[in-house]
């Protein structure tokens, strides 16, 4: 049958599954000390951008690659981002025990904080994956590029996006746990890199330096 061709539709996407599952995998496994976290994630949209665009190769090996290239720097992003979601946490328990005016206004100006956060959290990694900057400039990146993408709703798109493995998650319970295990991470993350990936070309436009590729790499 035609379906069974293997430049058919029905095997492509076969292959990206597979794919997805493969990444999936190694992202999990590298998240699990928690402090690698940071650079499973970065290496993870390395891996996605490349599937996105079709430059895909050995997966895990430019998984690996993106991981060691990217691992002091998303490390340290990483820690950033617990201490400020710790602070904001801890900001939160202590304004919601107060109870009066002053600190009702406290939580709207605190929650409006943590979207801000959150935003810029969805593009720090991806951007960390694609360029070559300081931390500082990752940062700022990752917030023009959240703020540019609320424009198109991108951005707005990508942090729902984030939470459907979860809602499966709560509303099948069991049922969907393989194909949680299998594409918890990689499933929204290629959602995502599907959708922001032209706010990166209109960057990369700009003259950004992008990451050495593979090839790039070893001459």
């Amino acid at each position: 049958m035609d379906i069974f061709k293997p430049d058919s539709k029905f095997m492509n996407a076969l292959g990206l599954l597979a794919n997805l599952m493969i990444v999936n995998i190694l992202t999990l496994l590298l998240c699990l000390p928690v402090i690698t976290a940071g650079a499973s994630l970065t290496a993870m949209f390395y891996v996605l951008m490349k599937i996105a665009n079709e430059e895909e190769g050995d997966i895990p090996q430019q998984f690996f690659s993106a991981f060691k290239a990217n691992f002091k720097q998303a490390t340290i992003i990483w820690i950033i981002m617990i201490v400020v979601y710790a602070v904001m946490f801890v900001d939160w328990r202590i304004t919601r025990m107060q109870g009066d005016q002053f600190s009702g206004i406290m939580l709207i100006l605190l929650y409006g904080a943590i979207i801000v956060i959150y935003l810029i959290s969805l593009y720090v990694f991806p951007v960390l994956s694609r360029y070559k900057n300081t931390i500082g400039g990752t940062f700022k990146t990752a917030f023009a590029m959240a703020v540019y993408g609320i424009t198109g709703f991108r951005t707005i798109l990508c942090g729902l996006i984030n939470f459907v493995p979860l809602i499966l998650l709560y509303l099948l319970g069991y049922a969907v746990v393989p194909v949680f295990l299998a594409f918890c991470f990689s499933g929204p993350g290629y959602a995502r890199t599907l959708i922001y990936r032209n706010l990166f070309r209109n960057y990369e436009a700009g003259g950004q330096e992008k990451q050495p590729s593979e090839e790039e790499e070893t001459e």
